[in-house]
């Protein structure tokens, strides 16, 4: 399946709409609500004040008076997707436009520096800013690494509940853990976490397994290739090398881990678009791209055994300043699900209604529903009929307005 690469393009705002209440009407669009459910043809779907106030066939949803109607006769309307692993510090303010032209209206910041990021996210609040709904960690929790930025350091169980006491107080959405973090401070990490309702994200530490992970009550664990890390140094491990922990993780063994994540609810964000960028397509170590691609190849593999022990996915794309890129990733890594297995249908649950399941947004993410926040995306073409089709961007509404996508350069 092709995953190339879309150049960058910018959106402006469509002059028709009120940027304090906007009200608009989609109209003869086929609907792709994000349930799962029929789509819905030649349709109409009507916003005021930011959100969906009616959706259903033309014949039975009337335009309110005075309502601003876009004619979608043709296009396709699919809920915002959101990507759900992110660093804008790295990436600098112009991904947040680049995320919106290409129909990522939320992002999880999954680690940067918590006063730029929030100072952007006011900007985008008041509307001084295009840029997705974010919601953010600030500084990673990590073990000591010599010159990495945007870090607290710990080392010990003692200091680890007071990292997460001070990200508390600094009123961060969730906890970043990064793979430096000593085993035992992670435990303890993870004990002061649950008890002050925070969730966290966990690169994981090593020495920790992805079970116990799981087991300690992290909400989301990150990148599929620490699960073939997790082979290597859960308790009785017998693999030596990542090859040799990427094939017991397609074994009973690794199976059997993934039932145990999929009961305990841990969600998963595979990443894989960020690993096949910085380890198979940006390398220039010819003796490496062939056990690199075979590793690329099992991963597929190894999300579609999570997929069948009902590990619950998410989208993420990992953009920071190296690899991944803004907006774009988002589509690639959509396109690499479904080759690991996924339907059309799933890997659009994997950045719209999957993350609103993860946060507990159902009432105002995720779907094409009455009551929801309008964040939508008009495409040109069915992504149903091939899940590339999301690149295909006609317009995105944010919030109820309007956002024209000029046409992409080629």
């Amino acid at each position: 399946m092709s995953r190339a690469f879309v150049p960058g393009r910018s959106v402006s705002e469509e002059p028709v709409t009120d940027r304090a209440a906007p009200s608009l009407a989609l109209t003869h669009v086929t609907v792709i609500d994000g349930t799962g459910g029929p789509v819905v043809p030649d349709a109409t779907v009507v916003i005021r004040e930011g959100r969906i106030r009616a959706v259903g066939p033309g014949s039975a949803v009337s335009v309110p008076a005075g309502t601003p109607e876009f004619e979608a006769q043709g296009k396709f309307v699919i809920p915002g997707l959101w990507d759900m692993h992110g660093h804008v510090t790295y990436t600098g303010p112009g991904a947040l436009t680049q995320m919106v032209a290409h129909g990522v209206t939320g992002v999880r910041d999954l680690g940067g520096r918590l006063e730029q990021i929030d100072a952007w996210r006011a900007e985008i609040e008041r509307g001084d800013r295009v840029g997705p709904h974010i919601v953010r960690a600030g500084p990673f929790v990590d073990g000591p690494k010599e010159g990495i930025p945007d870090r607290l350091t710990v080392r010990t169980e003692a200091e680890a509940r007071r990292a997460v006491r001070s990200l508390r107080a600094a009123g961060v959405d969730f906890i970043k853990v990064h793979n430096a973090l000593p085993p035992a401070a992670f435990f303890a990490l993870m004990e002061e976490a649950r008890a002050a309702g925070i969730p966290v994200a966990v690169h994981l530490p090593q020495g920790v397994s992805s079970v116990e992970a799981s087991d300690a009550g992290v909400a989301s664990l990150e990148h599929v290739e620490t699960f073939a890390e997790s082979a290597l140094w859960r308790k009785g491990a017998t693999c030596r090398s990542v090859p040799e922990a990427v094939e017991e993780n397609l074994g009973p063994i690794g199976r059997e881990q993934l039932r145990r994540i999929a009961k305990n609810g841990t969600w998963y964000v595979p990443s894989l678009v960020a690993y096949e960028r910085g380890f198979v397509l940006w390398s220039n170590d010819p003796e490496a791209l062939g056990p690199r691609l075979s590793i690329h190849q099992k991963q597929l593999d190894v999300v579609r055994a999570m997929r069948e022990a009902g590990v619950r996915l998410l989208a993420g794309s990992d953009f920071s300043d190296w690899g991944a890129v803004p907006g774009i990733d988002l589509h690639n890594e959509l396109a690499l699900f479904v080759e690991a297995g996924l339907s059309p249908v799933e890997a659009l649950q994997t950045a719209t209604l999957n993350p609103a399941q993860f946060f507990g947004w159902t009432d105002r993410y995720g779907t094409v529903q009455p009551g929801r926040v309008a964040d939508l995306v008009v495409l040109d073409m069915n992504p149903l009929d091939n899940i590339s089709h999301t690149r295909k961007i006609h317009a995105v509404v944010l919030a109820g307005r309007l956002l024209r996508v000029p046409a992409r350069l080629t």
